[in-house]
């Protein structure tokens, strides 16, 4: 890639790119992780409403699962 200026041409760092790409990809897994937190929480408010063993069963699962996710998220904080 290049940015033009008024004289001449410029290439772009490779190094400034490679940051760039990395800040990105970071922020679309923060924002992939959050919403899949959120949807597993809605999931789990709706099954413990229900009066059936099988939803109790899946709403153990559900909470199983958002724990390991809200977990994985404060370790990946950490780093």
């Amino acid at each position: 890639m290049e940015f033009v200026k008024s004289k001449g041409v410029i290439p772009m760092s490779s190094d400034y790119l490679k940051k760039d790409k990395e800040r990105v990809e970071n922020k679309f897994k923060e924002l992939k992780s959050k919403g899949e937190i959120e949807a597993i929480e809605k999931r789990l408010e709706s099954l413990e409403d229900a009066d059936s063993s099988i939803n109790r069963i899946w709403a153990e699962i559900y909470r199983d699962v958002l724990d390991l996710k809200k977990k994985e998220e404060e370790h990946e904080d950490k780093d």
